[in-house]
C-alpha cells in the first residue's frame, strides 16, 4: 500500500496518472488502513481565510432576496361568484320598449300587407268594363264642350296673327264672328286672347289718331270703324272716343 493520502490519490486520478480500478483499489485500502489505525492521519494546518475589505461588501454581500412571491397567471384562482345572490332583473322600461317596438313593427306590416293586396288584387272583368265606359262617356261629353268653348278663342288668334285692320278683315272677322253661337262668343270674352284683341284695337285707335294730322277725315273714318268693331264683339273701353 503506497503512502498516498485521499487527497493525492483524487489527485491523481484527476490527472489520468492512474486508472480507476487502481484508484479504486488504493482508496479502499487506505481506508480500511485508517480505520484499523495502521495508517497514521495527519491534520492539514489550512491558513485562516482572508476577511474582506470594506470595498469588497458590496460584492460578496449576498443579494437580498425579494419575499414577494411571484405567482403565475395560471396559478391565479378566479374569484367564485357568490352563488347567494340574487341575479337583478332588468329594468321594467326596456321590456316596456321592446313591447312597443313589436306593436309598431307588426302593425306596419299589416298595413303593408293590407296595401299590397289592395293595388295588387285583380279587379272583376264587369267593374273595369263600367269604368272604362263611364270614361269614354266622360271623354265624349266634355270633347264638345271643349271644341265650343275653343271657338271663338281661335277666331281671335287667327284674326290677330294677321295683324291686318283693313275694311275687309274686320269684315271677315265679324261675319265669322255672327256665324258662331251665342255660347261660343260668351265663352271667349273672359278669356285672355279678348283682352289681347282689346288691347290691339285701342293700339290701333291711337296709332289713327296720330295720323289724324296728316290726313283727319280718313283718320276719323278709321277710328269710328275701330269704335263699332269694338262694340261689336263686346268690347266697351271709354278711351275709344272721337275727339
Amino acid at each position: 500500500m503506497s503512502n498516498q493520502t485521499l487527497r493525492q490519490l483524487a489527485k491523481g486520478y484527476a490527472r489520468g496518472e492512474i486508472d480507476k480500478e487502481d484508484y479504486r483499489k488504493s482508496r479502499i485500502e487506505l481506508i480500511k488502513a485508517i480505520t484499523e489505525g495502521k495508517a497514521i492521519v495527519e491534520a492539514i494546518d489550512f491558513p485562516p481565510p482572508l476577511m474582506p475589505s470594506d470595498g469588497d461588501d458590496a460584492i460578496t454581500e449576498a443579494p437580498k432576496r425579494d419575499k414577494t412571491e411571484i405567482i403565475s397567471p395560471a396559478s391565479r384562482q378566479k374569484p367564485i361568484p357568490n352563488s347567494a345572490t340574487p341575479k337583478q332583473p332588468p329594468p321594467a322600461k326596456t321590456n316596456k320598449k321592446s313591447t312597443i317596438m313589436f306593436i309598431t313593427v307588426s302593425a306596419v306590416i299589416v298595413v303593408a300587407l293590407i296595401t299590397t293586396v289592395i293595388l295588387f288584387y285583380p279587379k272583376p272583368p264587369g267593374s273595369a268594363t263600367t269604368e272604362s265606359s263611364n270614361t269614354s262617356n266622360k271623354a265624349q261629353a266634355a270633347s264638345p264642350a271643349a271644341t265650343t268653348s275653343m271657338a271663338g278663342e281661335s277666331l281671335i288668334a287667327d284674326f290677330l296673327s294677321q295683324n291686318s285692320w283693313s275694311e275687309d278683315s274686320l269684315d271677315s272677322f265679324m261675319n265669322a264672328w255672327s256665324a258662331l253661337t251665342q255660347e261660343d262668343r260668351d265663352s271667349a270674352k273672359p278669356s285672355k286672347r279678348m283682352q289681347r284683341m282689346h288691347d290691339s284695337i285701342y293700339k290701333q285707335f291711337l296709332e289713327e289718331k296720330a295720323l289724324s294730322s296728316i290726313d283727319s277725315e280718313k283718320a276719323a273714318l278709321k277710328q269710328q270703324r275701330l269704335i263699332e268693331f269694338a262694340t261689336a264683339i263686346g268690347i266697351n273701353d271709354s278711351r275709344l272716343i272721337l275727339e
